[in-house]
């Protein structure tokens, strides 16, 4: 069996097109710079109804490609972990499959990795495009591409949690060594996480209780596709908020408790969000009992921080078609 530095894994479902594109930029890059030797492309798919398995025989001859199709569907959660159990590589970069590889992004990281190979892990940095990957969007307020300038080392559990904070929850910023992966998974039976659709970001947390280096990577790697969140089409806004600001923070508690520097740290990143994710939602138009829901549940979470009051709270009495009007306004002349 051959052995890879990387495999790029995807976790899928019903998104067949999106998860075409990927894989042909994928192979474009490995193909243009002959990295086949090194590179891995591994992709579980969740037990698809669209027509993602009959599109993968276009792909399914070559030799660094892996594909597992579940007879059921089990949830993201245990589709990465299947990604990584399946991985030939010695490191494995979960990614999501509608955004898109850099141009030379593969020849770079890999070079990290070569230079490196005793890294537990990485995050990574990213561009943030509109839903057709046409233009630039600013970037979230204090994502770690904001904070660094250049790339950085961590080496302590807090200060690397602290720093980064929930943006570990974002899926193609992560990167694994497989080896330290599995070993933070062990065989235990993790119950209702499997459900929380941030399982991932728990193993992340537990591969660093023991030395380890994990690195930020400040050169943009990817292209993140917005206005296509997979989660809030499947569940609905409510749900994708209480995945967000409960089950996250949920994860968060088993690392660090209620009132500590960390846990702190990491719901004021999230709140940091807020205004501008109600803003989204608002002018998507969501019905004022929804509004109401949300409030309670933000409330409950960020009542204690000063922010609520004065940067989200607003936000719930704009009117809807006047943040609609402000969102066009936006992506037409702004960006």
């Amino acid at each position: 069996m051959q052995k890879y530095l990387l495999s790029v894994c995807i976790p899928t479902y019903n998104r067949s097109e999106y998860l075409k594109g990927l894989i042909k930029n994928i192979l474009l890059e490995s193909d243009k710079y002959n990295l086949s030797n090194e590179l891995q492309i591994v992709i579980v798919d969740g037990h698809s109804k669209d027509n993602t398995r009959e599109m993968i025989k276009e792909f399914a001859s070559r030799k660094n490609f892996k594909f597992y199709s579940r007879s059921q569907n089990k949830g993201i959660d245990k589709d990465i972990i299947k990604a990584v159990e399946i991985s030939d590589a010695e490191f494995c970069w979960f990614f999501s499959d509608d955004d898109r590889i850099g141009e030379g992004s593969l020849c770079y990281l890999l070079d990290v990795l070569r230079k490196e190979k005793d890294l537990t892990g990485c995050f990574i940095n990213r561009n943030t495009y509109d839903f057709k990957l046409e233009k630039k969007v600013t970037e979230a307020t204090q994502w770690p591409g904001k904070i660094f300038s250049k790339n950085h080392l961590f080496v302590e559990k807090s200060d690397c949690i602290s720093t980064i904070g929930n943006d570990f929850g974002f899926l193609s910023s992560q990167l694994i060594n497989t080896a330290r992966w599995k070993k933070a998974l062990g065989d235990e039976d993790y119950g209702e996480l499997y459900n929380s659709c941030y399982m991932f970001v728990h193993i992340l947390f537990k591969m660093m209780d023991e030395d380890f280096r994990w690195k930020y990577i400040h050169r943009p790697l990817f292209m993140q596709r917005t206005g296509n969140d997979s989660f809030l089409t499947r569940v609905g806004v409510i749900k994708r908020q209480l995945i967000e600001h409960e089950n996250l923070v949920n994860i968060m508690r088993r690392h660090y408790k209620k009132g500590t520097k960390e846990h702190q740290t990491f719901l004021k990143k999230m709140l940091n969000r807020l205004p501008r994710v109600m803003a989204n939602l608002k002018a998507q138009n969501i019905s004022l009992s929804t509004q109401v829901y949300l409030f309670k549940l933000h409330k409950k979470t960020y009542g204690s921080f000063g922010r609520f009051w004065y940067a989200l709270m607003p936000i719930y009495f704009v009117p809807n078609f006047a943040l609609s009007y402000v969102k066009k306004f936006y992506f037409k002349y702004l960006i």
